[in-house]
């Protein structure tokens, strides 16, 4: 598999790096104007010279028909997917987008781009394994504590531009799809120092609490829920989330133990 890397920002960097281990990366992209731009990766890494020269997007086509990547990961901007799906789907390349930044409206038009669409879309705002587990631990909470008071904490260093993060948005609405009512939960934001990132859900009882907290030690997380997604979209087509791929593992998982195939994805029809 060779993977394609648009943004070099601070997880941008150590996605670059863990990729070089994997030796998956073959092209790394910038923004028009960028210092970045004709240098080699291992320059802007502060490692020896990679091979790998930082190009801008301008005639993205053509350079996509030179390195053939099968699939791209964005840790850009979400203007970037805006301006070059088509492009993206023209040239057969998938994407993992790893972007937090979206709005509803965006999401929506990818997804219905997906879907009708010869490319695969991961959307993951929430790009760490941990993370999703604890959506999925949320989830169960509010099945069986419906009655319980449920708010959402999330921490980031004080770069981190949106509030709450598109990580938080996403634990909100999982949890108010599985309660019984329409219940507005409160959002806790801190961006401070270089907190890499800290999520928990307080879910609060008359007579007893319980918490569940996530928290990034390292920006390598990042880049393993990324590759790890990569992964499972090459070749595939359609849109997905994270959950989607934790379901995928997890039927994996269970026919393994009673030595069936591997399962089908399923999606439903878009008409």
């Amino acid at each position: 598999m060779k993977i394609a890397l648009v943004g070099l920002g601070r997880t941008g960097k150590i996605a670059a790096e863990y990729l070089l281990q994997q030796e998956t990366l073959n092209m790394v992209l910038c923004r028009h104007g960028s210092p970045n731009a004709g240098k080699d990766l291992g320059e802007i890494l502060g490692t020896k010279p990679t091979g790998i020269t930082i190009e801008t997007t301008d005639h993205l086509e053509r350079k996509f028909f030179q390195k053939q990547p099968d699939v791209l990961i964005d840790f850009s901007g979400h203007s970037f997917l805006k301006e070059h799906i088509h492009t993206l789907a023209k040239c057969g390349i998938n994407v993992v987008t790893a972007v937090t930044d979206y709005d509803r409206a965006e999401i929506e038009k990818l997804k219905i781009f997906a879907e009708k669409g010869n490319i695969g879309i991961v959307m993951a705002p929430n790009i760490t394994y941990g993370v999703n587990v604890l959506m999925l631990m949320a989830e169960i909470a509010a099945e069986l504590l419906s009655d319980y008071d449920f708010e959402v904490f999330e921490e980031h260093h004080k770069h981190k531009k949106d509030r709450p993060s598109g990580t938080a948005k996403k634990i909100v609405n999982k949890i108010k799809d599985r309660l019984l009512t329409d219940t507005e939960i409160p959002e806790h934001v801190v961006r401070a120092g270089g907190i890499i990132g800290k999520h928990k859900v307080l879910i609060c009882g008359e007579f007893d609490k319980l918490e569940i907290t996530h928290e990034s030690f390292s920006r390598v997380a990042f880049a393993e829920g990324a590759y790890k997604a990569a992964q499972f979209i090459a070749g595939k087509t359609g849109f997905y989330e994270m959950s989607d791929i934790f379901d995928y593992e997890r039927e994996l998982r269970r026919r393994q133990t009673v030595c069936l195939e591997p399962p089908e994805l399923e999606k439903e029809d878009p008409a």
